[in-house]
């Protein structure tokens, strides 16, 4: 079974921590940089993390934006390099998730390289996102994850990810119900436009699919995460924690501590 899924099945309303690296070969902004660094900062990245308490790491290639479609070989094997180090010299469960929505290419990795779970953004029907239409990657991630015997990793959908605008679609409910029923999504990750409107996402999903594990995907900090703990099983963390206030910036050491500190009051309460 998926560690993460472990630590929510037993309340333990884990902290994932965003490890985003810089550009890779094959995306739209490498300029020629070895695998040193890029390796080197990520390790940095999650050592910093993993030494203040954070429970989970996920892997994200934030450096490739603006996205193609499909990952690249290159960028696959790059990835797996930096997901198995990570996950080897910190032995804390590691997700991944690449934002090309390349679901096969996702898999690809995590069955390399030892990952616990993948975040797939467009899982269900379908998103204009800002570099374009993308389709649900459902089919192909449960084909890869069967043919790859990758059966321990575990699949995180998001739906109406914040970051694009649904098509053809008859609501949220619904895509929920389909990214589970259909889609076989082990959990789910949601975040609205808003904080205001992550809340009521999480509302609906607790509605219709009582019982889903629920992650909440961004615009959590240290003065919310009470609020956010009494809804949902767990948060991905990465923008309140670093020195710029964005996900491109670098990890602020007091601003973990801080947001550890609140999130262990919050689990002992």
């Amino acid at each position: 079974m998926s560690e993460l899924l472990a630590f929510i099945r037993a309340g333990r309303k884990p902290v994932i921590g965003m490890v985003q690296l810089g550009p890779l070969p094959g995306g739209s902004r490498y300029r020629g940089a070895t695998i040193a660094e890029v390796l080197d900062p990520a390790l940095a990245d999650a050592e910093l993390l993993a030494r203040n308490g954070v429970d989970v790491l996920m892997v994200q290639n934030l450096g490739d934006v603006p996205t193609a479609m499909h990952a690249t070989p290159v960028q696959i094997a790059w990835m797996t390099r930096v997901t198995a180090e990570i996950r080897g010299k910190f032995g804390l469960p590691v997700g991944l998730n690449m934002l090309e929505n390349d679901a096969a290419a996702m898999f690809a990795v995590a069955s390399a390289a030892g990952a616990d779970f993948v975040r797939i953004k467009v899982y269900v029907g379908a998103m204009m996102t800002p570099f374009g239409f993308e389709t649900g990657q459902a089919h192909a991630a449960i084909k890869a994850r069967t043919s790859w015997a990758a059966d321990n990793v575990a699949i995180f959908a998001d739906v109406h990810d914040r970051t694009g605008t649904p098509v053809g679609t008859s609501g949220l409910a619904e895509d929920i119900e389909f990214a589970l029923r259909l889609g076989l999504a082990d959990g789910l990750v949601l975040t609205g436009k808003s904080y205001a409107e992550t809340l009521q996402f999480i509302g609906v999903a607790r509605k219709y699919s009582a019982g889903v594990p629920i992650l909440v995907g961004g615009g959590v900090n240290a003065a919310n995460f009470a609020e956010v703990a009494k809804v949902a099983d767990g948060a991905i963390v990465s923008s309140s924690l670093k020195d710029s206030g964005s996900a491109t910036g670098r990890f602020d050491p007091a601003k973990v501590r801080d947001f550890m500190s609140a999130a262990r009051k919050v689990r002992a309460a």
